[in-house]
């Protein structure tokens, strides 16, 4: 699963199938504080711009409603096994992703 964050459009959930794979895609050359932030989504003040905490439940929700329920499990499954790895926050209602610039340098779709 993939966050698109890019000044053109408020950041989106992408290629909900990839399951194994939780990070943030920022289009480039963009910096952060030009990011459309939304309500699930915000940086992580700590990193300097190398990671975002994302809302677990609000994201689950907004899979669910573009992947169905039976992608539910397997969203699940991923926050298990990052809360494993200490990648949540101390109740799991946040999961941190790591940041990974694109090289395009126009956004998705423009």
């Amino acid at each position: 699963m993939i966050v698109r964050l890019s000044p053109a459009a408020p950041a989106e959930l992408v290629d909900l199938d990839r399951l194994d794979r939780l990070h943030a895609e920022l289009v480039r050359p963009v910096t952060l504080d030009a990011v459309q932030w939304p309500d699930w989504c915000r940086p992580d003040e700590a990193a300097d711009g190398s990671h975002v905490w994302l809302d677990v439940a609000r994201c689950r929700d907004l899979g669910r409603d573009a992947a169905g329920d039976d992608w539910v499990d397997g969203y699940d499954k991923m926050i298990a096994y990052a809360t494993s790895k200490g990648w949540t926050n101390d109740d799991a209602t946040e999961v941190r992703a790591h940041i990974e610039p694109t090289a395009t340098d126009t956004a998705p779709g423009a």
